[in-house]
C-alpha cells in the first residue's frame, strides 16, 4: 500500500505511512501452511474528483 500510494498518487514515504494509519483498512486474506496474506483496502473518495 505504502509502494502504491507514493506511486500512483506522487505521496512522500511520510504522507503515504500517515495516510495508511489513519484510512486504511487490513484483513488476513489466507493463513496456509503457516504464511499469511494481507490485504489492505482504501476508500477512492479520499482523494479530490474521486467517486
Amino acid at each position: 500500500m505504502r509502494h502504491f500510494l507514493m506511486a500512483t498518487r506522487g505521496l512522500s514515504e511520510d504522507e503515504a505511512i500517515s495516510l495508511m494509519s489513519v484510512a486504511v483498512d487490513y484483513g488476513i486474506t489466507q493463513v496456509v501452511d503457516g504464511n499469511w496474506g494481507v490485504h489492505a483496502i482504501i476508500k477512492k473518495s479520499l482523494f479530490a474528483g474521486e467517486a
